[in-house]
């Protein structure tokens, strides 16, 4: 059996340009609060992408994206200016991850695992509809979110995750790989593993896979795109800029080594990408042609 890497895509949000990117020097505090009062401009729409990933194992599952339930009154707290201002989102019906999974006629309990990059909204609101197979986090993320009201003050909604939810705690058992000094062996030949990259949110994970085709970098919120990512450009409101420039370049130094797939969850020019087999070329790589 291949091992390979497809989209499914839970529907499409609009953010905040300012969301996207920010100076890193510019205060946290300040940043959020640009973000929450001063933008007043949206983003395109762009792709909530979870992947699925094929292995002789079974099918891993990176992220849940976003629920269909998100567009219904009473799903995020009215209290929380994020969800009040900064958030427009958009789930058809037939587009939560559960239906998009019996669309390849799968369910929850063919999945060998679910990993998460992270618990925000657009990539845990699925978790009700994946209930069984193990969650697979990293413990420095499951540490700083594990406290339902602060993980809703940072974008999670743990109102919605499965009764009694407790994730499966990864463990850094694998040797280096690249830039990465330890990482997170998923599968028992090599080729699916999780990388710490943390900077959006404390124990960020990414997931590289080694495919029959091509080696992909599904990137959660590593980066919004690609673009941004070569330009070491961080997102726009989370509270350690450096640590995340530090990731950008990690997987900068990894793609000029072993050329990658970039696949983060909201970069719209990740399908065409995945379609084509289009690698990431670091713009340092460029500069030396």
């Amino acid at each position: 059996m291949a091992v390979t890497v497809s989209i499914l895509q839970t529907g499409s949000i609009r953010i905040r340009p300012s969301q996207l990117t920010q100076s890193a020097t510019r205060p946290v505090v300040l940043r959020r609060m640009r973000m929450l009062f001063g933008d007043r401009d949206w983003t395109p729409l762009l792709p909530i992408n979870a992947y699925l990933i094929e292995h002789p194992d079974g099918p891993i599952l990176v992220d849940t994206g976003e629920s269909p339930h998100a567009t219904e009154r009473g799903w995020t707290p009215r209290w929380h200016p994020f969800f009040r201002r900064c958030v427009d989102i958009h789930v058809g019906p037939d587009e939560g991850i559960g239906s998009l999974l019996a669309r390849r006629g799968m369910a929850a309990a063919d999945l060998r695992a679910v990993v998460l990059t992270h618990l925000h909204h657009d990539h845990a609101d699925g978790l009700g509809d994946v209930v069984g197979p193990p969650v697979l986090l990293a413990r420095e993320h499951w540490d700083a979110f594990r406290r339902p009201f602060r993980a809703t003050l940072e974008g999670a909604l743990p109102k919605h995750w499965p009764p009694g939810f407790r994730p499966e705690i990864l463990r850094t058992t694998g040797g280096r790989l690249g830039p990465w000094a330890k990482t997170y062996p998923l599968t028992a030949d090599g080729r699916v593993v999780a990388v710490p990259t943390p900077g959006h949110v404390p124990g960020h994970l990414s997931v590289v896979v080694f495919g029959d085709a091509a080696t992909y970098l599904v990137g959660g919120d590593v980066t919004y795109a690609q673009e941004l990512l070569d330009r070491e450009l961080t997102d726009g409101v989370n509270t350690r800029p450096r640590l995340a420039i530090e990731q950008l370049r990690r997987i900068k130094a990894f793609a000029a080594q072993e050329p990658i797939v970039l696949l983060p969850a909201h970069d719209p020019g990740a399908a065409t990408r995945l379609a084509a087999g289009e690698t990431f070329r670091p713009s340092s790589l460029r500069e030396r042609d």
